[in-house]
């Protein structure tokens, strides 16, 4: 079965949710549970840390005046780590606009077939995938290696259909 999405509309909360979805992926794919920090929330969340870090090594750096390089190194760690996130959002964006926003998939007997990435044909075997995550906004698809996808949830039903038609329904984590 051929499914086509795009994701053009809410393409930052889709990129949001699925990207949280693979960062977590051991936590999704051992609980079963899709409920994860958005990808945003948990840098959002790193970085203020880091913050309140570097405010409480300020506070030291009263008693031990040798320690004033430790706020200093964990601020700009933040500030790095801030830019490192709003890239990698820009840098998504910009790829998948390049492409349109469209995404295309085979689900069939082989496994599930992406052609979204510049045309290439990248083939999933059904041992590769080790669950199909229907979030919020998303399906996103883990295997076992770093690659993920995901697609619209507009065609949640058409998926959940395919994959039920070839008998691997115990992936699906909703």
């Amino acid at each position: 079965m051929k499914i086509e999405t795009d994701i053009s509309k809410k393409f930052f909360s889709r990129f949001d949710e699925a990207r949280g979805i693979a960062l977590h992926k051991k936590s999704v794919l051992k609980n079963k549970n899709p409920k994860t920090l958005s990808y945003t929330k948990g840098s959002l969340l790193i970085i203020i840390l880091l913050f309140i870090l570097s405010i409480v090594f300020a506070l030291f750096c009263r008693f031990n005046w040798r320690l004033f390089f430790l706020p200093c190194l964990t601020y700009l760690i933040a500030i790095i780590y801030l830019i490192y996130v709003v890239s990698i959002i820009i840098e998504t964006y910009n790829f998948r606009k390049k492409l349109q926003f469209k995404n295309t998939i085979i689900i069939d007997e082989n496994g599930i077939t992406d052609k979204s990435y510049y045309g290439i044909k990248m083939i999933f075997s059904w041992n590769k995938i080790k669950g199909i995550v229907i979030g919020k906004y998303t399906i996103t698809v883990l295997t076992d290696t770093p690659v993920y996808f995901y697609f619209d949830i507009s065609k949640k039903d058409d998926v959940i259909k395919a994959i039920e038609k070839y008998g691997k329904k115990n992936l699906i984590i909703k």
